[in-house]
This record gives structure tokens, sequence and C-alpha cells, in this order.
């Protein structure tokens, strides 16, 4: 199991072209790093599936290849990220994004990154301020902050901080799902 900032790091100081060109501290470097890493993965991850050898579980946080044999291929897990389509294996199997994106997109892609990884820190206190289970979905979501949101309103007669506590967690969650 490893990291995308590993990898990335270990064909840095391997001299990897085009990798030890790149700054990570500029956001066009950063971008052209992580793209093509990415794409070299999903790659990886293609040629693998293709072998019927090993797949490669690709998260935001880890990669993993793991062998495949029966044992393996039964677990509950390999066997999720084997039959779940990936929506993000398309975007980064695409070269075209690598050399189309711009610098202004590329701020906007982080920001939402930033945005949904602050919003998921947040979660499980969200769901507590609105009294729901960790499982929770939108929907889920929706029906008990229409509810809170009823009980608690200021011109219902409720209290104004409660009030703004509960907008505050759909508002988390509303960043999540």
């Amino acid at each position: 199991m490893t990291s995308e900032h590993q990898i990335i790091k270990h064909l840095q100081k391997n001299k990897i072209t085009p990798f030890e060109r790149f700054n990570l501290a500029n956001t066009k470097d950063l971008f052209s790093a992580h793209f093509l890493c990415m794409h070299g993965l999903y790659h990886l991850k293609n040629q693998y599936q293709l072998s019927q050898k090993f797949t490669l579980i690709i998260q935001s946080v880890r990669i993993q290849r793991i062998a495949l044999n029966n044992s393996t291929s039964n677990n509950y897990n390999v066997k999720t990220a084997l039959e779940t389509p990936d929506p993000l294996e398309s975007y980064y199997l695409n070269a075209k994004h690598y050399y189309d994106t711009q610098e202004e997109e590329i701020t906007e892609l982080l920001k939402s990154f930033w945005q949904q990884y602050i919003a998921q820190d947040n979660k499980k206190e969200a769901l507590e301020i609105l009294a729901l289970p960790s499982n929770a979905d939108a929907k889920m979501i929706k029906a008990q902050y229409l509810r809170l949101a009823q009980k608690h309103h200021p011109d219902k007669g409720g209290c104004v901080e409660r009030f703004k506590e509960i907008r505050a967690a759909k508002s988390v969650l509303d960043k999540v799902f």
C-alpha cells in the first residue's frame, strides 16, 4: 500500500522525466504531477485486470495492489472495487485533460477538493447535530433538516443559535453528498 504523494516523491527522487522538473508548490506543476501519476496508475490497473493476476485499488489517499486469487476475489472490498465503476478513471485516462486544463481550472479543482476534504472531516459532527445515523443519505438529511428547521426556526419560536447550528450542519452535508 502506498499513496500518490509517495509515488510522486519516488519519481522525483529517481529523476524520472518529467517528474523531476515539477515544483509541487506551483499549482500547474502539482496538477501535472497528479494527473500523470493517476493516468499511469489507471493504465496499470487496466493491465492488471487484463492479466487477471492483480487489481489496483485507487482511492484518494491510498493506492493498493492486491493479488487476485479465489480468496481475495471473494473479499467484499476487492469484489466491490472490481465491480464498481470508477468515475475518475475515464477522466485520468483521457490525456486531453492533461493538456487542456488551464491554471484557473486547476485552482478551482484544488479549492473544490479541499472543501470536500474539510466537509468529510465535519460530516460526523454535522450528522450528530441533525441526529442522523452515519449511513444517512441525501434524502434522509433533507427530510430531517426540514423537520428540525421548522421546529427551531426563530419565526416559530425556536432558538436562533440552534437554528444556525442546524443550517450550518446541513451546509456541511450538502458539500459531502
